[in-house]
């Protein structure tokens, strides 16, 4: 009786286990399957946005060409500004992806490692590079601009730099600094100026753009390297600690104090 209910408990547990590794393996094939839709949707879009302009495409007209019915495309975008949005927050994970598929990487330099992610970057952008340059104009001038969620530079790229950054510190690189965060999100700011300049650039091979990002490049590693940021942030701290212990020593402090106890 004893062997049976062993034997019966082990079938139920064998049994279970493979229902689970069915059901989760239909649940990432499923989910594979969405992100490939979600991407034909998106890559869709781009084109007809090309070919029709962004106004005269429609929500069904993309949903015809992606071979998904008119209803199912709003269960991926609500409307046409997110595909746009979208379509900025695909080639930033390709972009990352394609950085780290680089050869030899842990020899480059921060500068070196930086003018990468941005060459990557804009070769992404090169076939549609009108459509960005017409839909940059648009994202900057709607007023959601200000919001992380639709800005054309995605945060993708902010992690990536944080991490290079605390690397080259790390390294000896470049100076510690108590702003590494917000100085990757300053850098991540910088690849939206970079990508505005860009698409405006007329010169021959974009080398108005190569020569801005080698001199700016240049310049941030230097003032990284000089831990002026630091010593800034040290001064002021002296001077805010001088003051306020000059303030604490004449009785300043106390009779701003007594003032607001007594209305005075």
């Amino acid at each position: 009786m004893l062997g049976n209910s062993n034997d019966t408990n082990y079938h139920k547990n064998t049994n279970f286990k493979h229902l689970y590794e069915t059901v989760s393996l239909m649940a990432r094939l499923s989910k594979e399957k969405q992100q490939e839709v979600r991407e034909k949707i998106i890559i869709v879009a781009l084109d007809l946005f090309t070919e029709q302009g962004f106004a005269n495409t429609t929500m069904k007209q993309i949903a015809k060409q992606a071979g998904i019915g008119d209803a199912t495309i709003y269960k991926y975008f609500a409307n046409k500004d997110k595909l746009i949005y979208a379509y900025y927050g695909l080639i930033a994970e390709k972009t990352v992806q394609q950085f780290f598929e680089e050869e030899e990487l842990d020899s480059y330099s921060l500068q070196e490692k930086l003018q990468l992610l941005i060459d990557i970057y804009l070769n992404n952008f090169l076939a549609n590079r009108e459509f960005v340059s017409d839909s940059l104009k648009m994202i900057m001038q709607s007023p959601s601009i200000l919001f992380k969620d639709v800005s054309p530079v995605r945060e993708e790229f902010i992690g990536l730099i944080h991490d290079l950054l605390m690397e080259a510190e790390q390294n000896g690189e470049i100076s510690h600094s108590p702003f590494t965060g917000a100085t990757a999100k300053l850098i991540n700011e910088y690849m939206l100026a970079v990508l505005l300049y860009w698409v405006n650039d007329d010169s021959d091979e974009f080398s108005n753009t190569t020569q801005m990002v080698d001199m700016s490049l240049a310049l941030a590693i230097e003032i990284l390297q000089s831990g002026i940021v630091s010593k800034a942030t040290d001064l002021i701290g002296f001077f805010l600690k001088a003051h306020l212990f000059r303030f604490m020593g004449s009785g300043f402090l106390n009779k701003i104090i007594t003032s607001k106890s007594f209305g005075m």
